[in-house]
């Protein structure tokens, strides 16, 4: 379950639903040049933190334009940014990859002191959350696996791997992190406390001929249902309490395989996942209003959506390029696009 990578393809997807382009919102640039911004947070007076993730920077963009790193970790990612607080501010931190990566949500404060808060790579080697969950073909007579191409996954279970991808602050103190490795939300307190709050439901989609004879796949695949990894990609706590999280499901995640990103409604008291939002075309990004209107993006899609309470359909909020990152501050909605290169930016769009 990498972020922006994962298991190899296997079904097509159904088109993202019809959307109502809304009028074009009145946008502001606030940095331009920035380097993989895939996560950032703000506060209502404006102040923006930003993880360039390809740069292993961590940047705090004040309201007059002016940039300071707070953190610098050149060849590692930082990412997951919570925005400032009297302690600090939280972020989460990654290196490598399988059961030696190093995984940590990580704080630091006004004066660059880092903490590490958690340790996620011990908590993933001890618990590996999605252990128990099996990946791929599940139902498939081994006969028909012995036949698939080296190097494709026919069966398996979560491996021990932590990639935290996103954090938001929770009721009660504590933060939620979206582990796009373990493929769950996990919920840190105070103390670094780590639990687990849901492991996220694999997510299945039928291979077709089409994509059985792209993939070299044999023909008895065809028609058989592969079980993805979710991926869990951003996480906020919504208005009643309940975390969001955007799934980018694994696969190539590009528009080859059709739009089968969502967001999910987490239960935190009892783990419950609901489909909140789904036919998404690369979900990397989440926010969710005081009064319950979901907005994603999707960063192969070109734009932000919205779904208010009660709507059947999502409408188009921003159209962009590769918008990664998404958050409600001040009445305004910030947007990380440009994602995947030197050139990102942060916007700022007037709701």
């Amino acid at each position: 379950g990498l972020a922006l990578a994962g298991a190899p393809a296997a079904a097509t997807a159904a088109e993202p639903p019809d959307v109502t382009a809304a009028e074009p919102p009145d946008v502001t640039v606030v940095a331009d040049g920035l380097v993989g911004p895939l996560s950032l947070d703000a506060t209502p007076r404006g102040d923006v933190v930003v993880a360039q993730s390809f740069a292993g920077l961590l940047t705090r963009l004040d309201r007059t334009g002016g940039r300071t790193d707070l953190v610098a970790l050149p060849g590692e990612e930082v990412a997951g940014v919570s925005a400032p607080s009297a302690a600090g501010v939280l972020y989460t931190h990654s290196l490598g990859e399988g059961p030696d990566a190093v995984a940590n949500l990580e704080r630091v404060d006004r004066r660059g002191r880092v903490q590490v808060v958690a340790d996620l790579a011990a908590h993933e080697r001890g618990a590996n959350p999605d252990g128990g969950t099996v990946y791929g073909l599940r139902d498939t007579a081994q006969s028909c696996l012995d036949q698939l191409p080296e190097g494709f996954p026919g069966r398996y279970t979560g491996e021990v791997y932590s990639h935290p991808y996103a954090t938001a602050r929770m009721r009660g103190g504590r933060t939620a992190v979206a582990d796009a490795g373990g493929n769950a939300l996990l919920s840190v307190d105070v103390r670094g406390r780590v639990d687990v709050v849901a492991v996220l439901p694999a997510q299945p989609a039928v291979l077709t001929a089409d994509v059985a004879a792209q993939n070299g796949l044999p023909d008895c695949v065809v028609g058989q249902t592969y079980w993805f990894e979710p991926v869990p990609t951003d996480v906020e706590t919504g208005p009643d309490g309940a975390l969001y999280a955007s799934l980018l499901p694994g696969g190539p995640e590009d528009p080859s395989l059709g739009a089968r990103g969502s967001v999910v409604r987490v239960d935190p008291r009892t783990g419950a996942v609901t489909t909140v939002l789904d036919g998404l075309l690369a979900a990397t990004g989440v926010a969710v209003g005081d009064d319950g209107t979901v907005y994603a993006t999707e960063l192969f899609g070109g734009r932000v959506v919205a779904l208010a309470p009660g709507a059947d359909a999502p409408t188009t909020v921003l159209e962009a390029e590769l918008p990664a990152a998404v958050e409600l501050a001040g009445g305004d909605l910030w947007v990380t696009t440009q994602a995947l290169g030197p050139t990102g930016q942060v916007l700022r769009v007037d709701l």
